[in-house]
């Protein structure tokens, strides 16, 4: 009954399209369900329809939009498509390969951004569910070092709505060497702007997430997620750092132009006082298992709350599911249900607790009242709808093709819109 009122509620609110009406949260799931390969015809989906999907990638790769795909689409529990798209690896630092390696399936992709909320929120929302956490809980009660400057009453739900005051971006690299070094430049930050007044999209309030994980558990946050997500899951191929000889790992930029240009160019992103050659490490290689953003690989090693995390479409997939069965998938219980549709209801200015509502420009235009996702930097798109028991998956390595003359990288939004609205349509 209650989770009745909460979508009619909802509904009247306007939060979300619903132009597919459900009768449930979490329709059709079941808590202890897992994943396994389906026809779509057996869950109500015509494949004739599903099909159009390919035209659409390979029309993105013709286009240049980018080099190779993996798309994933589950429904009930049933894996309806799962297919590799192109290459993992197109190019060397501009130079086109002789041989071109092929994406496939188990292709592992540089999230970017989905590190947010497949990792560190993952994090927050199970010591939420065990009690170790309150998203009322303010900062400083795990990092008292971070009350400076005005700092002092930042809660974690002003960190999980981007709505904390803290700056977007800054390159820590600049001025930190390693993690510690990362903490303290931001436990030492002013405010850009009054707490819980705007909603600025900050890699830095997800750094803060990231830490205080690591304080409350004593562990690193790769090790923390690691043992008591990743593992628990049997998802093997999700992990920060992965081993760079993997040869199924998709190549992402030649090195880091677009944040050179950054810092760089002050009609190009940010203001930053010093000049870009001031730092000495910028990568010179084509990017192959190395996190492609600068404050995750150079000032924290490659783990970070808000970037850093690698996987696979399946595993992304089992996560996705596991939400959407409640909490648990098959015998392991991750977090309680009750968590899970509090961190994926509006809270602020349209934002849940971390997962992004609402966002038709790459969600398409037909997903329920409950849907929820996000998207990464290097093209990586996850969209997770509850009203449909539905999960579409939309990887690709798009900064392998290389920035375009303005320096930026095309977007995928327009794909994963395409991809979403050809599965919505083929619901029965």
């Amino acid at each position: 009954m209650k989770r009745f009122f909460a979508v009619v509620f909802l509904t009247v609110l306007g939060l979300g399209p619903a132009f597919l009406p459900t009768d449930s949260v979490y329709a059709n799931s079941h808590p202890l369900g897992k994943l396994t390969n389906g026809n779509p015809e057996a869950v109500g989906m015509d494949a004739a329809k599903l099909a159009e999907i390919d035209h659409a990638v390979n029309a993105a790769i013709e286009n240049r939009i980018t080099p190779g795909a993996v798309v994933l689409v589950a429904k009930d529990g049933k894996v309806v498509k799962e297919k590799a798209y192109g290459y993992a690896q197109k190019y060397d630092m501009g130079k086109l390969l002789d041989d071109p390696r092929k994406m496939n399936k188990n292709t592992i992709f540089d999230l970017a951004s989905v590190s947010k909320v497949m990792g560190t929120t993952q994090g927050i929302m199970k010591l939420v569910s065990e009690g170790k956490l309150s998203v009322d809980d303010k900062v400083v009660t795990f990092i008292p070092e971070f009350g400076a400057k005005g700092k002092g009453d930042i809660t974690i739900a002003d960190l999980l709505t981007h709505t904390s005051g803290l700056t977007p971006w800054k390159p820590t690299y600049l001025y930190a060497e390693n993690s510690a070094q990362v903490l303290e430049y931001i436990n030492d930050l002013p405010l850009e702007y009054e707490t819980g007044k705007d909603r600025r999209y900050s890699d830095f309030s997800f750094m803060m997430l990231g830490f205080v994980i690591e304080k409350i558990t004593g562990q690193r946050l790769n090790d923390y997620l690691k043992e008591e997500i990743y593992q628990p899951l049997k998802m093997k191929d999700t992990m920060f750092t992965p081993d760079k000889k993997q040869q199924h790992i998709a190549a992402t930029s030649w090195g880091n132009p677009y944040e050179y240009k950054m810092i760089d160019d002050n009609n190009f992103g940010y203001y930053v006082e010093e000049d870009a050659d001031f730092f000495k490490h910028w990568r010179d290689y084509t990017l192959v298992g190395e996190v492609n953003d600068g404050n995750s690989f150079y000032a924290n090693g490659g783990i970070a709350g808000h970037a850093g995390l690698f996987s696979t479409a399946y595993d992304l997939a089992v996560l996705g599911q596991t939400m959407l069965n409640g909490g648990s998938y098959g015998k392991v219980h991750i977090y309680d249900e009750e968590v899970i549709q509090s961190f994926t209801s509006p809270q602020r200015f349209g934002q849940g607790f971390g997962w992004e509502l609402n966002k038709s420009g790459y969600m398409g235009n037909y997903y329920s009242n409950r849907a929820f996702g996000h998207t990464g930097f290097t093209g990586t798109q996850i969209v997770i709808d509850p009203g449909h028991n539905l999960q579409i998956i939309v990887l690709t390595n798009k900064q392998n093709n290389g920035p375009l003359p303005s320096g930026s990288y095309p977007s995928t939004f327009g794909l994963s819109k395409q991809v979403a609205n050809i599965v919505y349509e083929s619901m029965k």
